[in-house]
């Protein structure tokens, strides 16, 4: 009896599951019984024929034959094969997919065009739920045309210039990853906090840092002279430092005589970018929700045009790809 589509079909939904290899083999053994009946049941049916009918009547008969309806058994077999193999490459395809796919995403790659690799970036962003952490130290980008690899390092949860203490890097809910080509203007990549735009003074971040460090007069200030008008002298100079800048030598030669030498102490020994972490590194929005990474690469790693870059998982598996 011939294994009909129908009974394909119903083999595809049970075997949905299963290897998707072993499926395909097996379903190319049934399709072989499947062909071998019919073409059993269609000779058979020739052989009555010719038995017991005339050379004339037997040529008649052959024309009409029963073929016609193994060639649409055939035909359906065929068609759930290749439903099937749809099916297969589908979830091939869905295989090489990371579990951290639609979870961190790529943006653009900004600067292709510049010779500067301090300028050359590419940003990621998150899609996590408030729990879940992913780790990225250890992933990598891949082009597919050129087939150069980059792989993503570790960071200082705590910076310091040209201080390298790095920490793998942990993605929760809300952050950003800047993952610049060259190098760190400060040597190091670094998770950003509530002083780290201290570092943007005479240093050029791409994309820059942000600028919401305490002002340096909302700090509790100690008291700079019994002479209140000299105190006040000092407040009102405190005043005119900006967010995350340091006072330099012309500021202090501007400033009146009557401003204390405990006052000038203060503006240049303490505003700056330790005596920020000191005060503020217990606050709860200390720690910011920006990374900058830098791949300390000089030479190409992708082309300027048509290409596309992926974003692979410790596992090899893509967590996301852009082309352009």
């Amino acid at each position: 009896m011939p294994i009909s589509a129908l009974t394909i079909n119903l083999f595809i939904n049970k075997m949905k599951d299963t290897n998707p290899v072993i499926i395909i083999l097996v379903l190319f053994a049934i399709f072989g019984l499947a062909f071998g009946s019919l073409k059993n049941t269609s000779v058979k049916k020739n052989t009555t024929t010719s038995s017991n009918s005339s050379p004339i009547k037997q040529t008649n008969k052959l024309e009409f034959s029963p073929n016609k309806n193994v060639a649409e058994e055939i035909k359906k077999t065929e068609a759930s094969v290749k439903k099937l193999q749809t099916a297969v490459e589908k979830e091939n395809k869905k295989s090489q997919y990371s579990p951290y796919y639609n979870k961190i995403k790529m943006s653009s790659v900004y600067g292709l065009r510049n010779n500067d690799p301090e300028r050359e970036y590419i940003s990621l962003s998150t899609n996590l739920k408030k729990t879940e952490t992913v780790k990225i130290t250890g992933w990598y980008f891949k082009s597919d045309v050129t087939g150069y690899y980059a792989v993503i390092g570790g960071a200082n949860l705590l910076p310091f210039p040209s201080t390298k203490n790095e920490s793998s890097v942990l993605l929760q809910y809300g952050d950003k990853v800047y993952i610049t080509k060259g190098f760190s203007p400060i040597n190091v990549s670094f998770r950003t906090n509530k002083c780290t735009g201290y570092f943007e003074e005479n240093r050029t971040f791409v994309p820059g840092l942000s600028l919401q460090c305490p002002l340096p007069k909302d700090e509790k200030l100690p008291v700079f002279s019994n002479n209140l008008d000299s105190n006040d002298e000092c407040l009102k100079a405190i005043r005119r430092v900006s967010r995350c800048t340091t006072v330099d030598s012309e500021f202090i030669r501007k400033l009146p005589d009557t401003v204390t030498s405990s006052c000038k102490t203060y503006l240049t020994g303490q505003i700056n970018y330790n005596t920020c972490v000191a005060l503020h590194f217990s606050d709860t929005d200390f720690p910011g929700k920006e990374y900058h990474l830098y791949l300390n690469k000089f030479g190409p790693l992708w082309r300027t045009t048509h290409d596309k870059i992926s974003l692979y998982d410790q596992n090899n598996l893509v967590v996301d790809s852009i082309s352009y």
